[in-house]
């Protein structure tokens, strides 16, 4: 039997739309080895099937290397579905790096990132999921690439996780389908002063920076607490205050390893979860157990 852990990771992180990821300490756990029959725990009943995320790309690189498999597999899932903390991309990234481990490591971790970008549609989140720490990504030519940025250790990361979902897909609807020159302008000029702060340790140009004119406007209108907990973040000192991901969970950057013990959450219209998180800064290690 085996085991691997796979970060949660936030997307976007403001001015960086579907481009910056980080990948954070909290994690999907999966338990496996090869076995004659498919058995699945660990998830509700439809999803024990070939269907589902990891299996979708377990077979996908199973494919590649023009074989096929079963496997035993159990889920011990701590990330939270469809709050914007990359559920779907640690299934993805889960099953690839497991098939991959059953072939013998056939494939390089660059393979493997392509295989799973293919599935997700974007590496925005795949890339911290399956690389570790903080990453600009791109597609270019239908291939995807990924940078990873230093992050200042003085920085420390706070996840808000509210009692209710919102799908990928549907906070893809309230975007809209054109932006002006100007606020295309203000994230382009904005997006290398918020890595570069991360980076050097920049806390003014981090403040400044964080504002997002793409996405976060429009999906901040499915988040009733959105406006709220933002000032009250900042008012306790958070650096940026961002929408993780497509939401509903938000993320505050701060100096404070206990920084949720000064947010006041008593007046938010939903309840809510605050975690405070560091970076996962590795890849992902297969154990023998």
């Amino acid at each position: 039997m085996f085991k691997i852990k796979v970060p949660a990771t936030s997307a976007n992180l403001g001015v960086g739309f579907d481009t910056l990821g980080i990948a954070l300490n909290i994690y999907n756990t999966f338990y496996f080895k090869e076995s004659e029959e498919l058995v699945i725990e660990g998830v509700d009943k439809k999803y024990q099937n070939r269907n589902n995320l990891f299996m979708v790309a377990f077979d996908k690189v199973n494919e590649k290397l023009n074989t096929f498999k079963n496997i035993n597999l159990k889920i011990a899932a701590d990330i939270p579905i469809a709050r914007g903390l990359g559920s779907s991309a640690s299934l993805i990234v889960a099953g690839a790096i497991v098939a991959n481990c059953l072939n013998d490591n056939k494939l390089t971790i660059q393979e493997l990132f392509q295989i799973c970008t293919s599935i997700e549609g974007h590496p925005d989140n795949i890339a911290p999921a399956i690389f570790g720490g903080f990453n600009a990504s791109f597609v270019h030519n239908n291939i995807s690439y990924a940078k990873r940025i230093v992050v200042d250790k003085k920085y420390k990361f706070t996840v808000l996780i509210p009692d209710f979902e919102i799908s990928t897909n549907k906070a893809r609807t309230v975007l809209p389908s054109s932006y002006s020159k100007e606020d295309a302008i203000s994230n382009l000029s904005k997006i290398i002063g918020f890595c570069l702060s991360l980076n050097d340790g920049d806390d003014k140009i981090l403040r400044l920076s964080n504002n997002d004119k793409i996405h976060e406007p429009y999906r901040k209108t499915l988040i009733p607490d959105y406006d709220l907990l933002k000032e009250e973040c900042l008012n306790k000192g958070a650096y940026a205050f961002m929408i993780s991901g497509s939401g509903p969970t938000c993320l505050a950057i701060s100096n404070d390893d206990n920084f949720s013990k000064r947010i006041d959450i008593s007046k938010t219209k939903n309840a809510w979860q605050l975690i405070d998180c560091k970076i996962h800064n590795s890849l992902i290690k297969v154990e023998e157990i």
